[in-house]
């Protein structure tokens, strides 16, 4: 697979990085009510899982529009070597 990158590759990078940080933000937990209670909502990792998901998300549609799929490549197999043993030869007893 080619990797080419390009004005678009960044710009779609950027957007990536941008939904990160909105995505990180938007999800932070809301302060509790009452001085007693714990803050409600995602931890730390959760957040961070959510916004990189979001983030990579963004890349890769964005490339996606922007290029298009232009091919699949598919691995030609690798002709293998085979032996075959004729059932008339005999090993030497020497």
């Amino acid at each position: 697979m080619q990797v080419t990158f390009d004005f678009s590759t960044a710009v779609w990078t950027i957007m990536g990085i941008l939904a990160y940080v909105g995505v990180y933000q938007w999800s932070q937990p809301t302060l509790p009510t009452t001085p007693t209670a714990h803050p409600m909502g995602m931890t730390k990792g959760e957040r961070v899982a959510l916004a990189l998901t979001a983030a990579v998300a963004v890349i890769t549609f964005g490339s996606y529009i922007s290029h298009g799929i232009k091919k699949v490549e598919i691995d030609k197999p690798v002709p293998t070597v085979s032996t075959t043993i004729s059932p008339t030869a005999h090993p030497s007893p020497h």
